[in-house]
């Protein structure tokens, strides 16, 4: 599942994964071998070719 937010041009952000339990009292749980791919809006693509 991803969370789409409007986000300013040329700001780092902080990227991860998270898990939640809503009832009870949780679970544990792992994550192995995950990466964060950057796929750029047209916007974003073209800042990006321009600035290299």
């Amino acid at each position: 599942m991803t969370r789409n937010a409007p986000l300013q041009d040329n700001k780092p952000i902080m990227v991860g994964l998270m898990a939640a339990s809503p009832d009870g009292k949780g679970f544990e749980a792992k994550f192995e071998n995950f990466s964060v791919k950057h796929l750029p809006d047209q916007r974003r693509a073209e800042w990006l070719k321009n600035h290299q």
